[in-house]
């Protein structure tokens, strides 16, 4: 399913959950050496305007929106590209500042990004909830069931990555 593909990017759109993959070039150690504090300066994964847009389109096919649910429709679609590029800068904001932290100030960073999307995610889930009363039952219980399928999918996929990091430091540690 082409949702279920795109969801990754939902999780940083629709669920509570981030992703934390992705790492400034100044944290990751090199060729070689392991550098097991590296992930401490995590930062949400960051997608592009084209997977915004990628998502929005696979999210509307996949909840089959009628054209009577395109008014409610647009405002959650404009949420989600609005987010996204709050996301993006806030991002690029921290990416930058981050070679210059402390430890406590990168924390405070991380912090004030988590509490920014929180309220994204607020913002969000207030115009998905109308978009989701007007739904049919059948459409309910699709939507019902994409998430669910996107949400265990999003958990697979960070299992992976984190066993895949712990691949990539054992070698480096013996």
């Amino acid at each position: 399913m082409m949702f279920r593909r795109f969801l990754p990017a939902a999780a940083l759109f629709l669920l509570p959950a981030m992703a934390m993959a992705a790492q400034p070039a100044a944290t990751q150690p090199q060729a070689g050496q392991a550098n097991p504090t590296a992930s401490l300066a995590h930062t949400p994964r960051d997608p592009g305007p084209e997977q915004v847009e990628a998502h929005i389109k696979a999210l509307h096919d996949e909840l089959r929106i009628t054209k009577k649910q395109e008014a409610l429709w647009t405002p959650f679609a404009e949420d989600m590209r609005a987010n996204g590029q709050r996301l993006h800068d806030a991002i690029e904001a921290r990416r930058e500042k981050l070679p210059q932290l402390n430890a406590v100030e990168n924390m405070q960073s991380y912090a004030e990004l988590v509490e920014e999307r929180a309220h994204d995610m607020q913002t969000l889930n207030s115009a998905f909830a109308a978009l989701y009363d007007s739904f049919s039952k059948k459409q309910r219980k699709n939507a019902d069931t994409l998430f669910k399928q996107g949400d265990a999918e999003h958990a697979e996929q960070q299992q992976a990555r984190a066993a895949a990091q712990q691949d990539a430091a054992a070698p480096a540690a013996q």
